[in-house]
């Protein structure tokens, strides 16, 4: 599965900070799971907000920049401008799109692992709050009792690090058994 979902939650948190950038001198936070990314005071506009929201996630250094680079490229510095005036809610779809649609893009130019291996469990628990709510969706939109949902949500919070790391860089035969893995038991939930 590749990150693009967390690239869409980064976007969405862009558009919440900008809402959040209004007059507050303090550093703007949004809540992820029971995680929380924050976006520094000094730290300003849509690219600088990406960069570090980027910062805190267990992406690979090149990924970083190639995403802030083709978020730059699709957005324009215009549009950019444009989208901080705009209402909540355009600036939010705009700005998932830009985002979720860079992701793709460096990940076919490059074809490189994308999660750092070395990544810390901070950054890992951070991916894996947008993961978890991101499967749990997965299983709800196909028809998962509430139980099979706890069972699903369960399993990758307690999915091992280097599996959650594999589960976005690895092959895809190594992709479908690691989710089979978490999926097939909570089949069985009732």
């Amino acid at each position: 599965m590749s990150p693009r979902v967390v690239l869409a939650l980064i976007a969405a948190l862009v558009a919440a900070v900008l809402v959040g950038c209004g007059g507050g001198s303090g550093d703007t936070s949004a809540k992820l799971g029971n995680e929380t990314v924050t976006v520094p005071s000094d730290v300003h506009g849509v690219y600088g907000e990406v960069e570090a929201i980027l910062r805190q996630l267990p992406y690979q250094a090149w990924y970083k920049k190639c995403v802030v680079a083709q978020v730059k490229k699709d957005l324009g510095a215009a549009e950019a401008k444009e989208l901080a005036e705009l209402p909540e809610a355009e600036r939010e779809e705009k700005g998932i799109e830009a985002t979720y649609l860079a992701g793709p893009t460096c990940e076919a130019e490059h074809h490189l692992p994308v999660i750092d291996p070395n990544a810390s469990s901070k950054e890992l628990d951070l991916f894996r709050a947008e993961y978890v709510t991101t499967m749990k969706g997965l299983a709800e939109s196909h028809g998962a009792t509430d139980e099979q949902i706890a069972c699903v949500e369960e399993g990758f919070v307690e999915l091992p690090d280097k599996k959650l790391i594999a589960v976005v860089n690895g092959s895809k035969t190594v992709r479908e058994g690691i989710l089979l893995s978490v999926f097939k038991p909570c089949a069985a939930e009732q």
